[in-house]
């Protein structure tokens, strides 16, 4: 691209509507979270949000280093598409900074407004599940940021804020749920997993008069693959194509259907989730004593 992306006009409050569904309670339970918005909600928050600063010192150098250069504005797809100022990463990071001043330093304490601090109330709160949630955590403003600020770092720290207190989204609380349930992001039970790799063994000797195997929970394989999900659902080709490159290189390996996911949604839920998600590859290596793990996305 030759010349810089325009900047749309802005739009105040232009995607302050495009809220994402709440979290249904049989999956706030599942991923051990609280089943509904806490009647200490905000309590439960700053108490939190103590926690994730002291736990991870980057967010609090994220939030004070920050100039306000606007150099990340262009660079998010949200902002350009919507034109909301609020979707700027500079202003969407503004919203936690402004409650990390008011609540977790000396002059936000004592003079307010004045040091660009604010209450965390309802409304702050309302910001915080709509702007929050329109951040895909893709770093493309953490490339532009001059400091090497990692606002999608910052969105993480508040999200894991609000799922601490019981506010999270449908989306992402049923995919990181289905993990637990099945094994991966999309729902697909052993079961299944096992016949569709049963089905692209038989496809290939049908296509290709060739006999390669799909291994499945296979103890003492070399090699634990734990692909995307799709791979063995939509993109086929690619699931194909890790059976005949170990097939060629002579190399054992199996798949597991207590995982078979590399993508980790945990990511876009809270820490614990995510740490928890990543240890099922873990487990399962171990269940399947293998030597190595090849982990996709």
């Amino acid at each position: 691209m030759r010349t810089p992306l325009p900047i749309p006009p802005l739009k105040t409050g232009a995607s302050a509507h495009q809220k994402s569904y709440p979290a249904k309670t049989k999956d706030m339970i599942k991923v051990d979270l609280p089943k509904e918005r806490a009647k200490d909600w905000k309590e439960v928050m700053l108490k939190k949000m103590a926690e994730v600063l002291d736990r991870n010192r980057s967010v609090r150098l994220y939030l004070e280093s920050c100039v306000k250069c606007g150099a990340c504005a262009d660079k998010c797809q949200f902002f350009l598409g919507t034109g909301d100022p609020k979707n700027m990463p500079v202003a969407r990071a503004d919203l936690l900074r402004k409650v990390y001043n008011r609540y977790f330093t000396l002059g936000g304490k004592i003079w307010g407004k004045v040091n660009e601090a604010a209450d965390l109330d309802e409304a702050m709160l309302q910001d915080w599940y709509t702007y929050f949630y329109q951040c895909s955590e893709c770093r493309r403003c953490s490339v532009a940021c001059p400091f090497g600020i990692d606002t999608a770092e910052i969105t993480m720290a508040a999200r894991e804020i609000m799922a601490a207190a019981g506010i999270a989204t449908k989306y992402v609380t049923e995919v990181v749920a289905k993990v637990y349930d099945t094994g991966n992001n999309l729902g697909i039970w052993p079961a299944a997993w096992k016949d569709s790799c049963e089905f692209l063994e038989q496809d290939l000797k049908d296509t290709e008069n060739i006999d390669i195997r799909f291994p499945v929970d296979e103890v003492g394989a070399e090699i634990l693959l734990v692909p995307p999900s799709a791979d063995n659902f939509v993109n086929i080709d690619t699931m194909i194509g890790y059976a005949k490159m170990f097939h060629a290189a002579g190399i054992s390996w199996t798949t597991s259907t207590y995982c078979n996911e590399g993508g980790n949604f945990g990511m876009f839920l809270d820490y614990g989730n995510l740490k928890k998600v990543n240890n099922r590859i873990l487990e399962a290596a171990r269940q399947l004593k293998v030597k190595k793990v090849y982990w996709g996305e």
